[in-house]
């Protein structure tokens, strides 16, 4: 058993890393609250399975984010523009990430709410 948690230590750090970021911290909030919602509206199973799917792959895409924003800081301090696209195009995964649960999420928010 203790080999089972000294190989899953790093990864545990990772995720107590991640909460002190804000981004990530914001993403989680957001996650509370669409947790929260589904409470109150009564979701099903697959509501369920759905959100925690989608609120899981918008706070994983922020954790890369901000694992490649570093990364770069690390690498080149200094202002570059191909660090800059790189930056970028994590962040633009993560808004895309976003946005799909966001639309999912108010689908399901608004189909409760019309019944």
């Amino acid at each position: 058993m203790r080999a089972l948690i000294k190989k899953f230590k790093p990864a545990l750090n990772g995720l107590a890393l991640a909460a002190q970021d804000r981004s990530v911290a914001i993403q989680l909030g957001f996650a509370v609250l669409a947790g929260l919602a589904g409470l109150g509206l009564g979701f099903i199973f697959w509501e369920w399975a759905l959100v925690i799917t989608l609120a899981a792959l918008v706070i994983t895409a922020e954790i890369l984010n901000t694992a490649i924003e570093r990364l770069c800081d690390f690498v080149q301090p200094k202002q570059d523009d191909r660090i800059k696209t790189i930056k970028d195009l994590a962040a633009g995964a993560v808004l895309c990430a976003s946005l799909a649960a966001l639309i999912v999420g108010g689908m399901i928010v608004i189909r409760h709410l019309i019944r």
